[in-house]
This record gives C-alpha cells, sequence and structure tokens, in this order.
C-alpha cells in the first residue's frame, strides 16, 4: 500500500535552536529534510544509523570524524554508524539538507509526533 505525503505540508519540529526537521519514514528507512539556520550552532553527535546527507540548498562545513569536508548544493555523504558528526553552515543563507536513515530513527518519530 502506498504512503504519500507532501514535504510542504509535513509538520515542522524543531530539532533545537536554529534548526527544524520534517520527517517521512517506513518501517525500514526514513528520510528527514532539515532547514539549518546560519546562527545554529554545530551539534557533535553519533547514532548507530547509516546516514545519507544530500546539500539541497547553502554551504557547510561538515565535521565527520577526524575529516572536514566542506559541502555545497548537490553534494552527498556518507555517514556511517557511530562516526561523530557536526554540520556548520557557512555564510548568510540557510541550509537546506535531505537525510536518509536505516534503520529509521525512533527518537525523530517521538518528536515529530509530540
Amino acid at each position: 500500500m502506498a504512503v504519500k505525503e507532501n514535504w510542504n505540508t509535513l509538520e515542522r519540529a524543531k530539532a533545537r535552536e536554529g534548526v527544524t526537521r520534517r520527517v517521512f519514514s517506513g518501517d525500514n528507512s526514513m528520510m528527514v529534510l532539515n532547514e539549518i539556520a546560519p546562527e545554529a550552532a554545530p551539534a557533535l553527535h553519533a547514532h548507530a544509523h547509516e546516514q545519507l546527507t544530500y546539500m539541497i540548498k547553502g554551504q557547510a562545513e561538515f565535521v565527520l570524524g577526524d575529516e572536514v569536508l566542506y559541502l555545497q548544493e548537490g553534494d552527498v555523504l556518507l555517514v556511517p554508524p557511530n562516526i561523530p558528526h557536526s554540520l556548520k553552515v557557512l555564510g548568510n543563507e540557510p541550509v537546506l539538507n535531505l537525510d536518509v536513515f536505516s534503520p529509521i530513527r525512533e527518537d525523530y518519530l517521538k518528536k515529530a509526533k509530540g
């Protein structure tokens, strides 16, 4: 059975100051559309999920373990499980990025519903 949504009508959840997310999820994978304001502080974190990141808009410094990568529109990045990482917006334009997680992040579902 198909499940259809539209990003424009999905509820925005505040992840932290300057960061909102919209979540679309199946049973085994999840898409998360993030909007990150230039003033949002980077939040170094790690999780057990594999993450694919697609930069839709903006530029960012992405710390992945010991590497520092510069991402711009059109870039895609694989973030392996359990590797500390963070994203810092570069410039005055917000970043819009799409993350895909496998398996799904149950913590994002709880925030999206609550």
